[in-house]
């Protein structure tokens, strides 16, 4: 389970996040919605253990996200990912595995770059491909080997439709496996299709926590939190 307790980053201009305290079971996969600097990727850095929060704690199956070892636990992408440019795109995932994952076998990078249509791309250099395939290549190093906790900050940028089907598959069997998945995604037709929850947040602090179903209408929500 991951349990985030009152959180709280905020920086010089009064922008960040003034407080977020949620738990999300084995499972489930929830968005984090909101316009630009509502607090989203602030929120998001904290949960994965790469920004320290003025106050607050965040802890995945009982371990705190920031701890070192924790991070093994973890597949974070950013919204603007950082790669080894000059590494081809084969030996920039093996490192991160062999990082994270020393004592297993490498498999799941294998059935991911065949899944998101990148084995042909194997031995380019990750500066030569074009955003879409990079963006493909930061989401197999947030996806393998299924961590317990998944943290995607808006996972659908530069990705084409067939991209973000592979996505939905991928999310949807990390759900089958009990992963926890946490994302921001500007596009609510997404978020429908793949979240059990949908947190809407505006300037730094939670407005609605909703389980998804049929009768949840995600347009009129956004419209009526955000005066639209």
């Amino acid at each position: 389970m991951l349990e985030v307790k009152s959180i709280k980053k905020v920086y010089p201009n009064n922008r960040g996040l003034h407080e977020l305290t949620l738990e999300i079971e084995p499972g489930e996969t929830v968005a984090l919605v909101g316009p630009n600097g509502s607090g989203k990727s602030t929120s998001l850095n904290i949960i994965a253990g790469i920004l320290k929060s003025n106050v607050g704690v965040c802890r995945i199956n009982g371990l705190e996200t920031l701890h070192t070892e924790t991070k093994r636990s973890i597949g974070f992408l950013e919204e603007s990912p950082f790669f080894y440019g000059n590494s081809s795109v084969l030996d920039f995932l093996n490192f991160i595995w062999l990082v994270k994952f020393p004592d297993i076998e490498n498999g799941d990078i294998f059935r991911l770059l065949s899944k998101f249509e990148l084995t042909d791309y194997n031995g380019m250099k990750i500066k030569e491909l074009s955003m879409g395939l990079r963006q493909r290549v930061g989401l197999i190093s947030a996806l393998m080997n299924s961590p317990p906790l998944i943290v995607l900050d808006e996972p659908t940028n530069g990705l084409d439709t067939w991209g973000v089907l592979c996505l939905k598959d991928e999310l949807l069997a990390l759900r089958d496996k009990g992963c926890v998945v946490i994302l921001s995604n500007h596009i609510l037709d997404f978020v429908k299709d793949v979240c059990s929850r949908i947190i809407f947040l505006k300037d730094g602090y939670m407005q609605e926590d909703l389980y998804n179903n049929t009768s949840v209408n995600l347009d009129e929500t956004y419209r009526r939190i955000y005066d639209l």
